[in-house]
This record gives structure tokens, C-alpha cells and sequence, in this order.
């Protein structure tokens, strides 16, 4: 006869055993991860006191800042296209001159944009991804390509 775990919780819970457990409704505290080597718990709370952590935490640190950098570039080009869009609409003579300015920013910021993205992809692939204990925590690597064409759509040419 099959065992049938959930036919005996769905019992337990009709019958109230699991109603008044103790620390009901208190958050528990799991400081130790039973599934990690005691030799690692050790090596990882020696890091925490001294105000360390683990490589691949250090290194999605620097990942996430990194990603944020990338992003900022785009938001530092748009204000910088909508300043300049005001000044061309204030003075139309100056027209060609502030769309070369800001075509030759913009060809910069992408070549910018784009060799952030491949050191990202780099450090993903190298530190990142072969370190993470957890495959939940890997990251995805970047798609130039759709990165490309979302850096082109959130600024445009002028």
C-alpha cells in the first residue's frame, strides 16, 4: 500500500495538529543551513564576523552595480537628448550643429554601453556562474543584440 504524505497532513491539519505549535507566527530563525558542509558554515561565518562574504556574493555585488552603471548611461542620455532637444527648438540655426554633438555622444555612450555589457557578460560567465553554489542564483547573461536595440530605443536620434 502506498504511503500517502498528503493524505495524512490534509488529516493532521482537520484533526488541528498543526494550530498552537510553538513560535507560531514568529519568524524562525535559520542562522544554519543543514544542507551545507559544517567545513563551509564555518569558513562563511569566519567571513560574516569579519565583515566578508563568499566570492560569488562579492562578485554579484559588483555585477549588480555594474548593471545599474549600464543603466545609468542610458538615463544620463536621455536627459542629455531632451536638454538638447529644448535648446534646438529655442535656437533652429544651431539645429546641425547640436545633432552632430549629440550623434558623436551618442555613438560614444553606445560603445560605452556596449563594452559595460561585455565585461558583464564576461565576469557572469567567468566568476559568477562557475562559483554559485545554487543554480537559482546564476545570472543570465546579457543579449548585446536586445541590449543594443533597448539602448537605440530609449535614445533615439534627435
Amino acid at each position: 500500500m502506498p504511503y500517502n504524505v498528503e493524505k495524512q497532513i490534509q488529516e493532521a491539519m482537520e484533526r488541528g495538529d498543526f494550530e498552537n505549535l510553538p513560535g507560531m507566527g514568529k519568524q524562525q530563525a535559520l542562522e544554519e543551513n543543514p544542507f551545507v558542509p559544517r567545513d563551509t558554515r564555518i569558513v562563511h561565518q569566519m567571513l560574516k564576523d569579519n565583515g566578508f562574504a563568499p566570492r560569488w556574493i562579492e562578485v554579484d555585488k559588483e555585477i549588480r552595480a555594474e548593471s545599474e552603471d549600464a543603466e545609468q548611461l542610458l538615463v544620463t542620455i536621455r536627459k542629455r537628448r531632451g536638454r538638447l532637444e529644448s535648446v534646438v527648438r529655442a535656437q533652429p540655426p544651431k539645429r546641425y550643429v547640436v545633432y552632430r554633438t549629440f550623434e558623436l555622444e551618442r555613438r560614444r555612450a553606445l560603445e560605452t554601453y556596449t563594452s559595460q555589457l561585455n565585461g558583464l557578460n564576461q565576469k557572469i560567465l567567468r566568476y559568477k556562474n562557475l562559483t554559485v553554489p545554487a543554480g537559482d542564483r546564476q545570472k543570465p547573461m546579457y543579449n548585446l543584440d536586445t541590449m543594443v536595440a533597448h539602448f537605440h530605443k530609449e535614445c533615439p536620434s534627435l
